[in-house]
């Protein structure tokens, strides 16, 4: 990073990106001094990932070749019916003891590549890959069924990714949401994941998706309140070092931050978690809550984050948290990827 020019670096690919083609073309010279470089032209695919621009301008991420690979290593082809969600409203559990799968397909690749797809330019089946990924050990035929959901939803939306428009405003915002005990139940009564809750949280920049999480929660809360704590507590941990970088990014390029250097937003549909986070003290009701949840106040206090309450029906991390219904997961999906 320097000025007017930033270089992104994996293993020996590297992307440019400069104020000026010139700028870049002058480090590309300078490299070449000391080293063997094979200079192609304007990107249009990294790490898997096809880069576009579409009819409306914007810059466009999918993975089209990914999505090909996976619908054919479980047996499906594009004739295959399509899903409208990638997951069912009912969650899935370990099933033990219950049916064996019957296709013989390798459940643990399909999933590593359905990992790779959902972290970089598919949010919408974050949470129904999370679910199926938990079994990779031990598969049963509910999990294969699970995935071939997923894949089934693919079939029908394999043209689909991420859509990066221009915003007059770069503010970098965030929602957080949780499931409380969701998996009950679901799992065994006697295997304490059935009583755990699911975080779910996305952080944007002017309205594009940069960071979003699908996570069972480590501490087991005992109340939708305590729920929502730990998943607003879990999103600030990405989002306040995500205001570093877009401070050193400023420096470089000179964007209109002047909103997302000073406050960021961060969007909570539970109102009592919303008072926990922005009370000046701790209560005692609440003391029980452990402690490393509670560092994100200071930012709150500083005026640096500042958390608002949403109406539930336009929570767009609700659609980590769970299973949703046809009708508010396409509105979800539109809210969080334009389509």
């Amino acid at each position: 990073m320097k000025k007017d020019l930033i270089a992104l670096v994996y293993v020996d690919d590297v992307l440019f990106f400069g104020t000026t083609e010139k700028i870049i073309d002058e480090m590309i010279k300078d490299l070449q001094k000391d080293f063997d470089l094979n200079v192609e032209d304007d990107v249009f695919a990294f790490l898997g990932i096809e880069i576009f621009k579409n009819k409306q301008g914007q810059l466009c991420l999918r993975q089209k070749g990914l999505i090909d690979r996976i619908i054919s290593a479980v047996g499906m082809d594009e004739n295959t019916n399509a899903a409208k969600t990638p997951a069912a409203t009912i969650g899935v559990g370990a099933d033990v003891g219950g049916k064996v799968r019957e296709k013989n397909w390798n459940y643990a690749s399909v999933v590593g590549m359905l990992l790779y797809l959902a972290g970089n330019t598919r949010p919408d089946i974050a949470f129904a890959v999370h679910q199926a990924a938990r079994f990779s050990h031990k598969p049963m035929k509910v999990h294969e069924d699970a995935v071939k959901r997923i894949v089934r939803y693919l079939i029908g939306t394999k043209e689909e990714g991420l859509s990066f428009g221009s915003d007059s405003k770069l503010n970098l915002e965030a929602y957080a949401d949780a499931d409380f005990a969701g998996l009950w139940g679901v799992e065994e009564p006697s295997d304490a994941t059935c009583v755990k809750s699911r975080t779910g949280y996305l952080i944007r920049l002017g309205g594009c998706p940069l960071v979003w999480k699908s996570k069972l929660q480590t501490l087991i809360a005992v109340s939708t309140m305590e729920a929502e704590y730990i998943a607003l507590s879990m999103c600030m941990r990405e989002l306040i070092p995500l205001k570093r970088i877009l401070a050193e990014l400023n420096g470089v390029f000179k964007f209109e931050l002047e909103g997302a250097l000073t406050k960021s937003t961060v969007f909570e549909d539970n109102a009592s978690a919303v008072q926990l986070a922005t009370v000046p003290k701790m209560t005692p009701r609440s003391k029980h809550i452990a402690l490393h949840y509670h560092f994100f106040r200071k930012f709150i206090g500083d005026g640096i984050v500042e958390v608002k309450h949403v109406s539930t029906d336009l929570q767009i991390a609700d659609i980590f948290t769970k299973g949703l219904g046809d009708t508010k997961f396409e509105k979800l999906r539109k809210l969080l990827m334009g389509w």
